[in-house]
């Protein structure tokens, strides 16, 4: 409902005729983190994180563990932070999009100009409000 309401905030405030392009990771890509550990560091940050899918509510958890030094103290600092992305099909998105009032709704490969295949990591959307719209309307 969340994400509904959302895609119809962006078309009320977005200009006859305007674009709006957002992309997903794939639900087969969120499914494939599960159980996944990830580790990014530098000189002055340490992150490792986490992923796990739950099929029954198509959410992806990412528990991340930051460290940071601080230069004055020399000392790391620890922070965490919990991400969540809710997994959503392309016909679900693209349903979301056109009960907004959408048209010409385009859907894209990862970093390609042409339908998503299976297995794709990540899709494009685009999708045009109507020229002809009202502003702030339909």
């Amino acid at each position: 409902k969340k994400l509904q309401k959302t895609f119809e905030r962006v078309y009320l405030f977005l200009m006859p005729g305007g674009v709006f392009l957002f992309d997903i990771n794939t639900p087969e890509k969120l499914r494939g983190l599960d159980g996944q550990v990830f580790l990014d560091e530098t000189e002055d940050a340490y992150c490792v994180w986490r992923a796990e899918y739950s099929q029954r509510s198509r959410i992806c958890s990412y528990f991340m563990d930051l460290f940071r030094l601080d230069e004055e103290s020399g000392q790391w600092e620890r922070g965490e932070e919990l991400h969540r992305e809710r997994a959503y099909t392309v016909e679900e998105l693209t349903d979301f999009l056109r009960q907004a009032g959408f048209l010409d709704i385009k859907v894209y490969g990862d970093k390609k100009m042409r339908s998503p295949k299976p297995g794709e990591q990540r899709i494009f959307f685009v999708a045009r409000k109507d020229k002809r719209s009202k502003i702030n309307g339909r």
